[in-house]
């Protein structure tokens, strides 16, 4: 079972998703540690060197082929890790951000069970379209959220936004493992 999935592991994207746990270590620590805005914006630089990586590392497996099972399970880990980070650093300053939190939680969490029972089957389902969109949304609002003098009323309605994104990703996804699961049954018969 874990043979296939460290099979051709070792490639320069699997690297750079490597990296991106790095620099989202670094934005952490410089994040939470500064004591002004130049200093919450030099960590903000560490985690768009980071989010460099995501796009990079992508780009290089499709193009020279080096996709690999490995890469396909750690850069959605990456990605989910990299929001929950930046949701926790964000929820001093704005409260709503827990809704965000358990949200992901909840939805991260089926994901995991889902991942887990078909990775059991040998089975490694990479993101979908939908989960990218909502990946890409949540990352840009984190973002603004992180960097912008935005209002009181201005971030919570972002916050609501990307809650409302989230869940009907994981309603997608409910319905994306739902199905492929009757398939897999009627495969079986």
């Amino acid at each position: 079972m874990f043979k296939n999935l460290f099979k051709n592991a070792i490639t320069i994207p699997n690297f750079l998703t490597l990296l991106r746990f790095v620099f989202l270590i670094l934005f952490m620590v410089l994040y939470l540690g500064a004591d002004n805005k130049r200093q919450e914006y030099t960590a903000v630089v560490f985690l768009a060197i980071g989010f460099l990586t995501d796009f990079f590392d992508g780009y290089i497996a499709r193009r020279f082929n080096m996709i690999s099972d490995l890469g396909k399970a750690l850069d959605p880990i990456a990605d989910k890790l990299s929001h929950g980070v930046i949701m926790l650093c964000l929820c001093a300053k704005h409260k709503l951000m827990i809704m965000l939190v358990v949200i992901l939680i909840v939805k991260e969490g089926f994901m995991a069970a889902m991942g887990i029972r078909n990775f059991k089957r040998g089975i490694v389902n990479s993101a979908k379209w939908f989960g990218k969109i909502c990946t890409a949304i949540l990352f840009v609002a984190l973002i603004a959220l992180l960097i912008l003098p935005l209002s009181n009323a201005a971030a919570n309605t972002i916050i609501v936004i990307c809650g409302i994104v989230m869940l009907w990703s994981l309603v997608m996804y409910v319905r994306f493992f739902y199905l492929e699961n009757k398939e897999i049954k009627c495969a079986d018969e």
